[in-house]
């Protein structure tokens, strides 16, 4: 029984390592001079690469980077992981907060979530209403230190959740340029006697060009305490859809069986595949797949978020050798691993495996070749040593 709670104690540990074992975490502390303070920042990044060591990653910056840091980052893991592949890997940015309300409220305002004043020289909303202060730390001090730190690509999101909803829409209002992509989770359209959507109403004419991807998102609020939360986001997304927006994507979606505080478990996963909905390869048939037909498909994410994507290595070698296992599939195999060689011209393993499936085609001139071409790349290998006499 002991040794069963030991393993049963562990085995949580297990998993935290076995998911981390490609990313590395920074925590540092950025001097802002916008506010005069010290933000605690964490930041989680893919290992490098040896194969590919200019790999740059999109990147995440999130709010209430204490709450929903671990969350996020770890579902970006799982998403990205090659035999998942729906989603690239990313750089996750959690920004800890130091004044909440003061940082994540557009306007000043002391009307609580019922509309009520609160007046008092203590009330928690005297320091509201410096979304623009937040957003010159972000863009000024914030991103700059990223950008000349990390490995990063030009696709950037924005997500947050309630207070941090409405900083993500007014962002996206005020200035769309600093972000690819706005993730707003039960965003508070309340506050203010809902500043933000009388904001967007006149912000957005028909048929403005906003070429920008939008998930939104809430729970059960304001169903129970019969407030205007619920009511509010069925307002703002009539006001997307019959705005008519050129070139954005958007999406609204309620989880009635999830509280404000549950609801960032689904709805930051729902947003993340929103965001990449495009980026899994459709499905296909074995006879139909080649490397042509997947380089096509990572050309369309190229051009869709701005930055030049390849296939992921791992996951493709792995489906050319399920094709190679298979009599009739060794050309669509041989077409997967031609294609990966072009892409990653210094993995001998591709070249060796490349050289077996010649081998068991009956091609022993092209498996030869293959089999040299790793030889330049792994000499001191014994059994490529073996295939080659």
């Amino acid at each position: 029984m002991k040794r069963i709670l030991f393993i049963f104690l562990l085995f949580p540990a297990f998993l935290h390592a076995q998911g981390n074992d490609q990313v590395s975490i920074d925590r540092i502390t950025l001097e802002s001079k916008v506010f005069e303070e010290n933000r605690s920042v964490y930041i989680q990044y893919p290992k490098p690469n040896p194969k590919n060591p200019a790999a740059a990653y999109p990147v995440l910056y999130l709010l209430d980077g204490e709450s929903h840091f671990d969350l996020v980052s770890q579902q970006c893991i799982y998403l990205s992981r090659w035999d998942v592949n729906v989603m690239p890997e990313m750089i996750v940015v959690g920004i800890v907060n130091t004044n909440r309300v003061r940082d994540l409220t557009p306007t000043h305002s002391v009307l609580d979530y019922y509309g009520k004043a609160d007046t008092s020289a203590t009330s928690w909303l005297k320091p509201s209403g410096s979304n623009e202060k937040f957003f010159q730390f972000i863009q000024n001090e914030l991103m700059p230190y990223i950008d000349s730190h990390y490995k990063t690509q030009p696709f950037k999101i924005f997500a947050g959740h309630s207070f941090g909803g409405i900083t993500v829409v007014n962002c996206l209002l005020t200035h769309p340029e600093l972000f690819n992509a706005y993730v707003a989770v039960s965003p508070s359209f309340w506050w203010d006697r809902s500043y933000l959507l009388k904001f967007a109403d006149q912000k957005l004419d028909k048929g403005t060009t906003l070429d920008k991807i939008l998930f939104c998102s809430d729970g059960n609020e304001g169903v129970s305490d019969k407030s205007t939360f619920h009511s509010n986001l069925l307002t703002f997304d009539s006001l997307m859809h019959t705005r008519a927006l050129s070139g954005l994507s958007y999406k609204y979606v309620h989880y009635p069986e999830e509280s404000h505080m549950s609801e960032p478990l689904f709805a930051y996963a729902d947003a993340l595949r929103f965001v990449f909905k495009t980026w899994a390869l459709p499905p296909v048939s074995e006879k139909e797949v080649s490397g042509e037909w997947i380089l096509k498909h990572y050309t369309m994410l190229t051009k869709r978020y701005g930055y030049t994507i390849l296939p992921n290595e791992k996951n493709i070698y792995d489906w050319a050798l399920w094709l190679a296992s298979k009599p009739e599939n060794l050309d669509n195999a041989i077409s997967l691993l031609e294609m990966l060689t072009n892409v990653y011209p210094t993995s001998s393993k591709t070249l060796i495996t490349l050289g077996d499936v010649y081998v068991k085609k009956g091609d022993k001139k092209k498996a030869l070749s293959n089999y040299q071409k790793a030889a330049t790349l792994d000499p001191s290998a014994a059994e490529l040593n073996r295939k080659l006499k």
